[in-house]
C-alpha cells in the first residue's frame, strides 16, 4: 500500500513539473515549453567589464526533430519584481543579423548543430525588487507548431 501511495504522489508532482507557466503560455501560445528544446545560462568566467549587462544563452534540441527559429529567435525578456510579484516584457538590445535568416536546430545528437549560443541584452532600469531575468525563445517544428523554452537567470546585486 505504501508502494502504490508513492508511485501516486511521483506521478502528480512529475505532472506539476511538466505544467507549462500561463504567463508563458499567453506570450508564445503554446504549451510546448521546455521539453523538445531547452535553455541554459552561459557563465563567462572572468565576467568581462564590456558585457555588463549581456547574457549568454545556450539552446539545445533534445528531441528527435528538427526546430526552426527566426534570426533573433522569437527572444523575449521578462523582468521579474518580486514585491510587486510580476513579470514585465523589457527590450532587448542585442541586434541578430542578417534579420531574415533562419536557424534551423538538429535533432538530437547531431552535436555541434543540435545546439546555438545567443546572446540577449535586456533594457531595464534595475531596481532592487528585480531579482530575474525570463529569457524565452520560440520556434517551430517542420509542421509549424510553435514549440518555446525559457530559463530564469537571477539577477545579482
Amino acid at each position: 500500500m505504501t508502494r502504490v501511495r508513492f508511485a501516486v504522489l511521483a506521478v502528480a508532482l512529475a505532472a506539476c513539473q511538466n505544467r507549462a507557466d500561463p504567463q508563458v503560455v499567453a506570450l508564445v501560445g503554446t504549451e510546448r515549453i521546455n521539453r523538445e528544446v531547452s535553455l541554459t545560462h552561459i557563465v563567462p568566467q572572468p565576467v568581462s567589464p564590456a558585457l555588463e549587462g549581456s547574457y549568454e544563452i545556450l539552446v539545445t534540441n533534445r528531441s528527435p526533430r528538427q526546430y526552426v527559429f527566426t534570426a533573433d529567435f522569437g527572444v523575449r525578456l521578462l523582468i521579474y519584481s518580486e514585491k510587486a510579484g510580476v513579470r514585465r516584457e523589457v527590450e532587448n538590445l542585442t541586434t541578430y543579423l542578417p534579420p531574415d535568416a533562419s536557424i534551423v536546430l538538429q535533432p538530437r545528437g547531431n552535436w555541434p548543430e543540435d545546439e546555438v549560443p545567443i546572446s540577449v541584452w535586456p533594457v531595464f532600469e534595475k531596481s532592487s525588487e528585480d531579482t530575474a531575468l525570463r529569457v524565452i525563445v520560440v520556434g517551430q517544428d517542420e509542421q509549424g507548431e510553435a514549440v518555446a523554452a525559457y530559463v530564469d537567470i537571477p539577477l545579482g546585486e
